[in-house]
């Protein structure tokens, strides 16, 4: 952990332990509301193991059955926006601790700068997206369906968590719960709508989406 606050302006990839990446965004959160620098802000981004994880406003009763998968795969309570949610191998997690002065201390601008981005990413991807009206997330124009969450806490003006672009994932492990609450819409993937490889385009795919953070920021 040390080694990597000494290092303040190098994102981390690919953590795999969630419960590392969870506490490590609330390290970094809780020094950079020691500090109240505006300079640094960060972005981590993992390719977390199963999980599901269940938002502040979640209620259990959208974990729907009871079944050995619950036995196999985490639950864990954290502290974003939303409700619950799946995160494992093959999708790309960004949690974002930034300085929501950045937004003009607008938290609705810093989400409309989110889905922008994933917007124009899945359109260089041949993907066209929409956002919904009170609706956290990206959906897929052609099938209706989810293809990215987001969920975000705020504090002091200072943003944890972030959201999930799903690639190659896969979406079964989605019908064991309600995702986000709603029934009306699906989930998808990159590799669902245009057979994307994870491995193979995800550099490109994170330089698209680091460089649009990292050009506002610096």
């Amino acid at each position: 952990m040390n080694d990597f606050m000494n290092d303040l302006n190098k994102p981390i990839f690919f953590l795999k332990d969630y419960n590392f990446l969870y506490r490590l965004q609330k390290e970094i959160f809780d020094r950079k509301m020691k500090s109240f620098n505006k300079k640094y802000n960060f972005i981590i981004c993992a390719e977390p193991n199963h999980v599901y994880t269940i938002g502040r406003n979640s209620k259990f009763t959208n974990l729907l059955m009871f079944s050995n998968t619950y036995k196999t795969i985490p639950i864990l309570k954290v502290d974003r926006g939303g409700d619950v949610t799946y995160h494992g191998s093959g999708q790309l997690v960004c949690y974002l601790i930034l300085d929501l002065f950045l937004f003009n201390y607008d938290i609705n601008l810093l989400l409309r700068f989110i889905e922008n981005i994933i917007i124009y990413i899945l359109l260089k991807y041949k993907i066209l997206s929409f956002r919904i009206i009170n609706q956290a997330g990206i959906f897929d124009y052609c099938h209706f369906k989810k293809i990215c969450s987001i969920g975000l806490k705020i504090r002091n003006y200072i943003t944890r968590h972030g959201f999930s672009l799903n690639i190659n994932n896969n979406l079964n492990y989605y019908n064991y719960i309600r995702p986000c609450g709603i029934n009306k819409y699906g989930i998808t993937s990159l590799y669902t709508e245009n057979n994307f490889s994870f491995y193979i385009k995800i550099k490109s795919l994170l330089n698209n989406i680091l460089s649009s953070f990292f050009n506002l920021i610096y």
